[in-house]
């Protein structure tokens, strides 16, 4: 079950790589206007801007399988820090721009992808992982009917993964907050 696992993660992480450059987002502006492209959207898909505090500040939701394109004025943002999210299945595409005296000035260099973690449960094993190409560790808590009954820590790895066992007298609702740097995710599972 671990080689299949793995095997399966090794998968999921090239094509979200290969899958994830085509997903560049591509500005095209005006005085006032900015076109926000995405190719190989899907339908589900989440389009977020935030504020430097990481306040939603816009949301909304891709309709139909394909490329994306929207106008933005974001030039009535008052000056400072922003981001433009594609939240997608298994990542988020992460494009900062900054307003400086009404002009939209995109930070290409700075576009990050963040990776989620993945949450398999099977009878009363939990599997966990995450392609970890940022370094930074997931924290992990698990919670049995809203009480927390496990903590812990994955790091030190590109792919971070871990399975847990749990009982089978405790049938209920579970959830796992886990934390990767300031993204917190959150997956519930009843056993």
């Amino acid at each position: 079950m671990m080689k299949a696992l793995k095997h399966m993660l090794v998968v999921v992480s090239m094509l979200t790589l290969v899958t994830g450059y085509s997903n560049e987002i591509k500005n095209e502006s005006t005085k006032d206007i900015t076109t926000v492209r995405f190719v190989n959207a899907k339908k589900g898909h989440q389009i977020l801007i935030k504020n430097e505090e990481g306040s939603v500040i816009h949301k909304e939701t891709v309709e139909r399988n394909g490329s994306y394109s929207q106008k933005f004025d974001l030039t009535n943002l008052s000056d400072g820090f922003y981001t433009i999210e594609l939240n997608k299945d298994f990542e988020i595409i992460v494009k900062p721009f900054k307003i400086a005296s009404k002009e939209v000035i995109f930070l290409n260099a700075e576009q990050t992808t963040v990776f989620k973690p993945v949450v398999r449960a099977e009878k009363t094993k939990v599997m966990i992982s995450q392609l970890a190409l940022n370094d930074k560790p997931l924290k992990i808590e698990l919670y049995y009917n809203d009480e927390l009954i496990h903590k812990d820590t994955l790091k030190d790895g590109i792919i971070l993964k871990r399975v847990y066992a749990l009982s089978n007298k405790r049938k209920g609702t579970y959830s796992i907050r886990m934390t990767s740097g300031d993204r917190v995710f959150v997956e519930r599972f009843t056993i």
